[in-house]
């Protein structure tokens, strides 16, 4: 039970000091963005299983039905729209493009075309993270909280993990909250989803569309003088 009841706390904590060290101006355009957050999520999720033992069905909430990629596609979008919406009425088109282009730094090296690197980064670290915020760290604080309640929860804990990245990016000395927002945004809508179909495929695509729709971009910024 104390396992079970400090999982989530503890999951927030690994991912928060991963995404501290991750994007620091030190490791732009390195692999180590997808390397630290994916390894973050691979101790979480360990530790998680072992919290939840025979709770978690991993086959069952990862078992693959017609229409999950085009629901994923219409999700993706949805939180696309909120997300980048959100960001640009909060901040200024000013403020979102800066903090944009801060990311695309940080995930680059801006070129031609994405590598395959970043596509198989990307697809891992999604796979990961629907593991561990939409399966694992509801599943344990359904224990102490309503179902209803848990997965927004969730969301709200995803958020907040993504919260050292803002200082870590921080443009012109303001914190950098595009990843916050866009966390929360993605945890919203893909938390509601895997609640409601009991399976995080559909989000897991969503996970991979979104991602796409935000990074992918960085392959055509040219920072040449």
């Amino acid at each position: 039970m104390m396992l079970r009841r400090s999982f989530p706390v503890l999951a927030v904590a690994l991912v928060a000091a991963a995404a501290q060290w991750a994007f620091a101006i030190e490791r732009a355009a390195s692999p180590w963005v997808f390397v630290a957050m994916g390894a973050a999520s691979v101790a979480a999720i360990a530790v998680g299983l072992a919290a939840l033992r025979d709770e978690a069905d991993l086959p069952a909430l990862w078992a693959p039905r017609w229409g999950d990629l085009r629901n994923g596609f219409l999700v993706a979008v949805l939180a696309w729209v909120v997300a980048t919406g959100g960001a640009r009425l909060l901040g200024g088109s000013g403020a979102f493009d800066a903090q944009l282009l801060r990311l695309y730094l940080q995930v680059g090296p801006v070129g031609a075309q994405p590598s395959a690197a970043f596509v198989a980064g990307i697809l891992v670290v999604a796979a990961l993270e629907e593991t561990l915020w939409r399966a694992l760290v509801p599943r344990a604080l359904e224990g102490f909280v309503p179902a209803r309640v848990a997965w927004m929860l969730s969301a709200a804990l995803y958020a907040i993990a993504h919260l050292p990245a803002a200082k870590a990016m921080a443009v012109f000395g303001a914190p950098n909250y595009l990843l916050p927002q866009a966390a929360l945004a993605l945890g919203l809508a893909l938390g509601g989803l895997a609640a409601a179909l009991g399976r995080v495929v559909p989000g897991f695509f969503a996970h991979v569309f979104f991602d796409l729709a935000i990074l992918g971009p960085f392959a055509l910024v040219r920072l040449t003088p």
